[in-house]
């Protein structure tokens, strides 16, 4: 089994979203007999507050306003959020607006909470049934936009499969490149959003690399 950080956990694939990162956890995927490491956390645009000052607030967008949205948390309480003031992200994927977020979409806000009303400073959002993951490894396949990534660690072997599209930001050592870059045999780091249930990675980010630090 890969090496994990003090970030990450294994267990069942399920989500536990906690302010600025979540758990990480061992892919099972039985229909293809595939089993896998994840390293999944709030992508690093989410502007942390070494300060404490601001509460962070987690749950499902359920309206959107000219103003902001609505988040509905695990217990059922409705927040009001205004984002006048808010820096807005997606993981990895850098500044977003409002229009772009969705209902559904998880969300995690940190802000002052006046009564039901948050008046936030960071937002980050990612679509319903995903959380932002990360991997590395060797390309094994590439079939149309699907890659196969193989980690090998004290003989155990771990496939992920990672789903690329038009979005997909690709670089090669530090400069920009194209998804025709990552061929089979190529080292690659891939930062995206992990599907829980399709059980594939869809990449946001894919660094090729000659070679990464041991």
């Amino acid at each position: 089994m890969n090496k994990l950080t003090k970030y990450i956990t294994t267990g069942a694939m399920a989500l536990s979203i906690l302010p600025f990162m979540a758990s990480a956890h061992g892919i099972d995927n039985e229909n293809k007999g595939e089993k896998s490491e994840i390293k999944s956390y709030f992508g690093e645009h989410f502007d942390r507050d070494e300060q404490n000052e601001h509460k962070a607030f987690t749950g499902t967008v359920t309206a959107i306003s000219a103003t902001g949205f609505t988040l509905k948390d695990a217990n059922g309480t409705v927040y009001t959020v205004t984002t006048a003031n808010a820096k807005l992200v997606r993981p990895f994927a850098g500044s977003i607006v409002l229009a772009d977020i969705k209902i559904n979409d998880k969300a995690v806000v940190k802000g002052t909470l006046t009564g039901t009303t948050i008046a936030a400073r960071s937002v980050q959002v990612m679509p319903a049934n995903t959380h932002p993951a990360m991997t590395k490894g060797t390309i094994t396949a590439v079939n149309g936009n699907t890659i196969t990534v193989q980690n090998t660690h004290l003989g155990v072997v771990s496939n992920v499969t990672v789903k690329t599209d038009a979005n997909t930001q690709v670089t090669k050592d530090g400069q920009t490149a194209t998804l025709a870059d990552a061929t089979v045999g190529t080292t690659i780091k891939v930062k995206g959003l992990w599907d829980e249930t399709l059980n594939v990675l869809n990449a946001i980010r894919i660094n090729i690399r000659t070679m990464f630090s041991k």
